[in-house]
């Protein structure tokens, strides 16, 4: 128990009753006018089971990791900010300087990742936390876990006003996929991250489908996307292609007439192509290291890296490719079957392993069954059926090939792939919601 001290058995029970305490007097009231919050407190509650497996299994089972050092310089700067807070508050507020480290001394200690921007953002955001959690580890993921799930809620809001019929369904997907809540839930890039995208579909949806708040919405959608660049990168990359198409095909939907709309859809996919391709000039400082070529050089250089004997024999391997688009085209299935299917319960070495295991053998089967209601090739035609299956398909498949192409160790498989998974498997209960509804006006008509 050397990992632990006094303030996590005292303030870590003290603040999992108060956001419990106040989640319930919240979700009690809403659930008068809204049934949607039935799902509020379960969802709530696997997020923080979550936060307390991960400290748990990184503190016990793999003593170590990320999550610790980033407590650990998280504490660093708490401290800095009752010795120097002029000095804090110009770490936290500015952008990144080398210079920073000599704010540093033996009463604050020394972080370790100051020196790498992306994994300083995270810090910055977890002293917050660290702050209010008053030092304690447990407590300081039980609050990010309750402010994450804000974001992952709002993504099941988007689901639910679309489609309320599967509403069962669709809070599996968000809130019960166990690699999603464990991962998703502690002191981890990913679960800021997967926060991150709740708050940037959120805020996109309710500002250009609904129309609502436009304003307000707009900004939550820039700031999530922000965040996003500040930590994960490529996750923004991944996610543009499906929020272009979600637009395009939007704006065809609402074009009268077949014959019109047929016209229209090559105009609005070349503007949607211009938008994206300014998008991304607009933001090549940020996005340097993941320019096209140095994607590509990038994913092999990882793909071999991660079969390493360091990682201890939890390592696959989807077949050689080379750093060219073609080249690693013909290795879309194996890199798609790695994301969403893989590792199978017979690669599994221990027991985090055998529970993914567990969880890609349902989707497997979840795969297997949708794609035999609509027999397989029919799946195409679901693509445009509607503007969020669209962007759920585009943004899983472009997304899940990126991690598969370049991950070949599956403990780093199934921390990469969160954020689309919840897609993934949302898109495949829309889709049979959507097939059912069309043998069901058969059988009437």
């Amino acid at each position: 128990m050397q990992f632990y001290s006094m303030a996590d058995f005292l303030f870590g029970p003290i603040e999992l009753l108060i956001i419990v305490f106040f989640a319930r007097i919240y979700a009690k009231r809403k659930l008068e006018t809204d049934p949607m919050f039935k799902y509020f407190l379960p969802g709530l509650g696997v997020k923080l089971f979550g936060a307390l497996g991960l400290c748990l299994v990184y503190t016990l089972y793999y003593p170590g990791g990320d999550t610790l050092q980033y407590y650990n310089d998280g504490v660093c700067l708490v401290k800095l900010f009752f010795v120097n807070t002029p000095g804090f508050l110009r770490i936290l507020f500015h952008a990144h300087e080398s210079t920073n480290v000599l704010l540093f001394n033996s009463e604050t200690g020394y972080p370790a990742y100051i020196r790498d921007t992306e994994t300083w953002f995270v810090v910055k955001i977890a002293c917050i936390f660290v702050l209010f959690g008053f030092g304690s580890f447990i407590a300081t993921n039980f609050l990010i876990a309750a402010f994450s799930f804000l974001g992952v809620w709002r993504l099941f809001k988007v689901f639910n006003n679309e489609f309320p019929e599967i509403q069962k369904e669709l809070a599996i997907t968000i809130f019960f996929i166990p690699s999603v809540f464990f991962w998703g839930s502690g002191l981890l890039k990913d679960t800021f991250t997967f926060a991150g995208i709740g708050y940037l579909v959120y805020g996109y949806y309710m500002a250009f489908i609904k129309k609502e708040k436009i304003f307000g919405n707009l900004l939550v959608a820039i700031i999530s996307a922000l965040v996003i660049l500040a930590i994960k990168p490529y996750i923004f990359v991944g996610i543009m292609p499906g929020i272009i198409f979600w637009s395009v095909h939007k704006i065809i939907t609402q074009v009268k007439g077949e014959i019109a709309k047929i016209a229209t859809i090559p105009v609005f996919l070349v503007l949607g192509g211009i938008f994206g391709f300014i998008l991304l000039s607009l933001l090549q400082n940020q996005l340097a290291e993941y320019s096209l070529d140095k994607v590509l050089q990038k994913s092999v250089v990882n793909q071999q890296d991660l079969k390493m004997e360091y990682y201890h024999g939890n390592s696959f391997d989807i077949g050689y490719f080379d750093s060219t688009i073609p080249s690693m085209l013909r290795k879309l299935p194996q890199a798609l079957t790695a994301t969403f299917f893989r590792p199978f319960i017979l690669e599994a070495n221990n027991i985090v392993m055998l529970i993914s295991g567990i969880e890609n053998l349902l989707i497997l089967l979840l795969t297997i069954r949708v794609l035999f209601m609509v027999r397989v090739l029919g799946i195409f035609r679901f693509f445009l059926k509607h503007h969020l299956l669209t962007f759920c398909l585009i943004f899983s498949i472009f997304f899940g090939f990126a991690v598969g192409i370049s991950t070949s160790n599956f403990g780093s498989l199934v921390r990469y792939k969160i954020p689309c998974l919840p897609f993934y498997v949302s898109s495949l209960f829309i889709i049979r919601h959507l097939r059912q509804k069309e043998i069901d006006a058969k059988n009437i008509g």
